[in-house]
């Protein structure tokens, strides 16, 4: 059950009305500065703010001036390791709380950990027993395990991403465990620098994603930009995006994916009770050149999933763009997705599929090399073709569809007559 404060329904609903259109990282509204409900605490050290986030407490923003903190060399106040908390483990629960960088830029704020196989410093931010927690504008990486980790077992939950540069962490970027509900990632760049690590952590695997969130509810990623998600020794890499073990009610919504192993996935395996979940308005491609091991982009055995005008350039390199699994993933509804590769029902299941084109072609994309799915003018079969859906009426950049039969557009782009982009996001 959502337990929402009014200080966080109305910053959520300030962001939600600011106009956008192109939706990249770069494209972020700003957040409200904190206001008099919060308590200041600058901080322009490393050591300044491992102690800020130790002493945490409700009610308080943390802003970080502009600089490199190298948390490797950080005397830290748990007398263990490197990890910036916010909460503690089994301590009393803190809430309304943000920490933040202070410029508004994440490149101007980082958080250095001291390397991918370095046990120093194992997370960068471990939320435990904290609600209502913002962590925006700011990057981390190089650390042991996860850059920002919710610890839903500690009672952490209702905790906003916005705004960050997340990248080279020896297992996920992003990990929620169970019962870390309602949390949102967005306008955020997701990457391995040059792949994913067989980390000693894993037996000397390489097990990675983007984001990861085992067993939660509600969870929101949207508006990011997540690419080369994929493993150094040429493995297989865990799907970008992964919301799997009785996980309920997902939104995935207005990503970027490019030059990653697999896409988005709700579950893995059969007989996971994942529910719900819906995939709408992604842009997802894979490197024609890719040399690592490439899967599916859109994957589900999540019953009464919905998988809706999604724009996906497998560009040769998987079979399939679409994968819906097992006899007991029922409810699922696969529509006006734009695909160059066939939707795949495996063992046994049985997917809604409408309106879907699976013969899309690169020149009828802006530029796909760099993942702009935009329409062309030449798309001509994808453009006037579907109908818009109740629960996909915007499109990648927000903008509304138009209604009625067949005055919408095939996958995740809607033009309009006087707004086909030749080239660049925007249109």
């Amino acid at each position: 059950m959502r337990t929402w404060s009014m200080a966080w329904m109305m910053l959520l609903a300030a962001v939600a009305a600011i106009p956008v259109d192109a939706r990249l990282p770069g494209d972020a509204p700003p957040l409200p500065p904190p206001d008099s409900s919060y308590a200041i605490v600058n901080v322009s050290t490393a050591q300044q703010l491992a102690d800020a986030c130790w002493n945490l407490a409700s009610g308080q923003a943390i802003v970080i001036a502009a600089g490199t903190y190298y948390l490797g060399s950080v005397s830290f106040p748990n007398g263990v390791d490197g990890r910036l908390t916010i909460g503690h483990f089994g301590a009393t629960p803190i809430s309304h709380i943000q920490v933040r960088g202070a410029t508004g830029d994440p490149s101007d704020v980082v958080l250095a950990g001291a390397g991918m196989t370095s046990q120093t410093v194992p997370f960068g931010f471990q939320i435990f027993t904290a609600s209502d927690v913002i962590v925006a504008d700011l990057s981390v990486r190089d650390v042991y395990f996860h850059d920002v980790a919710v610890q839903g077992d500690q009672g952490a939950h209702q905790v906003l991403l916005h705004h960050l540069r997340l990248y080279d962490a020896g297992e996920q970027l992003v990990k929620g465990v169970p019962n870390a509900n309602d949390v949102t990632v967005e306008y955020s760049e997701l990457f391995f620098s040059t792949g994913a690590i067989n980390t000693p952590a894993d037996g000397n695997i390489c097990y990675t994603n983007a984001i990861d969130g085992v067993g939660v509810a509600r969870w929101i990623v949207r508006d990011n930009l997540i690419h080369d998600v994929r493993c150094q020794d040429l493995t297989l890499a865990g799907p970008a995006v992964l919301l799997w073990q009785a996980s309920t009610d997902a939104l995935v919504e207005r990503n970027t994916i490019v030059s990653s192993s697999r896409g988005i996935s709700f579950g893995l395996g059969d007989g996971e009770n994942n529910s719900g979940g819906i995939a709408r308005n992604n842009f997802i491609r894979w490197d024609p050149a890719a040399t690592y091991a490439v899967d599916v982009p859109i994957y589900t055995v999540s019953a009464n999933s919905e998988l809706l005008n999604n724009t996906i350039l497998t560009s040769g390199k998987y079979p399939n763009a679409i994968e819906v699994r097992y006899a007991d993933t029922t409810g699922v509804t696969v529509r006006n997705n734009l695909l160059d590769a066939v939707i795949q029902p495996r063992d046994g299941s049985v997917p809604v599929l409408v309106d879907n084109l699976a013969n899309a072609q690169s020149a009828w994309f802006a530029n796909p090399a760099i993942g702009d799915l935009h329409l062309t003018a030449g798309a001509t079969l994808a453009i006037g073709h579907a109908t818009a859906l109740t629960d996909a009426p915007g499109d990648f950049d927000a903008q509304t569809r138009p209604p009625g039969t067949n005055q919408s557009d095939t996958g995740a782009d809607q033009t309009f007559p006087d707004g086909i982009f030749a080239d660049g996001f925007g249109g």
